[in-house]
């Protein structure tokens, strides 16, 4: 069988040919291994919340905040960081003068949707639950509250369910 030698034009389309089958291959296996929660894109929570109802006795305002951290790092270890994209809640309580600012707290993702602070107090623990809601081309932000009063407190335990606008 004679062999022929590749003229130098059918040897670069050769090489392209492989760097783009490599390069293929590589993009592929990077993109199918990115989890679905790496991409961020906006939330429809996060916002600054106000109570619809002007006299309530409960949460008057609550900031959520979408913390993006698609960017995931690894060094020559394997030791990686980031990638972990999440929810922080601000709720505001209703105080006089002012509303009583319960702080920033990261938000844990719960079922269907739910987003999950926990708020520790000398005299009770309070667990604040988010969701969005769609009524009427109007997106509302539902928030339940359950308070666990401690056994030297010796109040009783409540919820509130609250709807706020942006």
């Amino acid at each position: 069988m004679p062999t022929t030698t590749p003229t130098p034009h059918k040897l670069v389309r050769l090489l392209i040919a492989l760097a783009v089958t490599l390069v293929g291959a590589i993009g592929s296996s990077v993109v199918s291994a990115a989890p679905a929660e790496a991409l961020c894109s906006t939330q429809a929570m996060a916002g600054n919340w106000r109570n619809i109802d002007p006299n309530t006795r409960a949460l008057t305002r609550v900031n959520v905040v979408f913390v993006c951290d698609d960017v995931r790092l690894c060094d020559t270890d394997g030791n990686c960081t980031g990638g972990q994209s999440y929810f922080t809640l601000r709720p505001f309580g209703k105080c006089s003068p002012t509303d009583c600012d319960w702080g920033t707290r990261r938000a844990s993702a719960m079922a269907d949707g739910w987003q999950r602070a926990v708020y520790t107090h000398s005299w009770s623990t309070k667990y604040v639950w988010v969701k969005t809601y769609a009524f009427h081309g109007l997106t509302y932000l539902r928030v339940y509250t359950w308070t666990d009063f401690t056994a030297a407190d010796g109040r009783t335990d409540y919820s509130t369910d609250e709807w706020m606008l942006k």
